[in-house]
């Protein structure tokens, strides 16, 4: 993996875009039969989904060092430690500042999130 033209890289994209799609279809039809704050909630799951897959895209997409097999699996754990701290992060920030949020859609549309990105990678790799 390295630069951003690098197909990886751009299948990778193209995971985060659909994990976007599938934030907005939810929190616009939850909107639609809930509310704006079920429909936040939800947008905010959502969010942290495809905001910490982007992030691991870009520190994979750093450059490590050529094709140096240990250094490619250094990079790898390190990206999921920075997925897995800035999940952490995101959701107590939620949970901090947001104290009215709606819990189900949040966890529920982060969930969607997940999901799409491993149906995504069967069908973009």
């Amino acid at each position: 993996m390295g630069r951003p033209e690098d197909p990886v890289i751009r299948k990778a994209n193209r995971v985060v875009w659909l994990q976007v799609l599938v934030t907005f279809l939810i929190s616009l039809s939850l909107l639609a039969f809930f509310g704006a704050l079920v429909a936040g909630s939800a947008f905010t799951g959502g969010a942290i989904g495809f905001v910490t897959s982007w992030a691991y895209i870009k520190k994979m997409a750093a450059p490590s060092g050529g094709s140096d097999p240990r250094k490619l699996l250094l990079n790898h754990a390190l990206a999921e430690c920075l997925k897995l701290g800035l999940t952490v992060i995101l959701f107590a920030a939620v949970f901090i500042f947001f104290k009215e949020v709606a819990v189900l859609p949040l966890l529920l549309t982060f969930m969607a999130t997940l999901a799409m990105y491993w149906v995504a990678l069967l069908v973009v790799f």
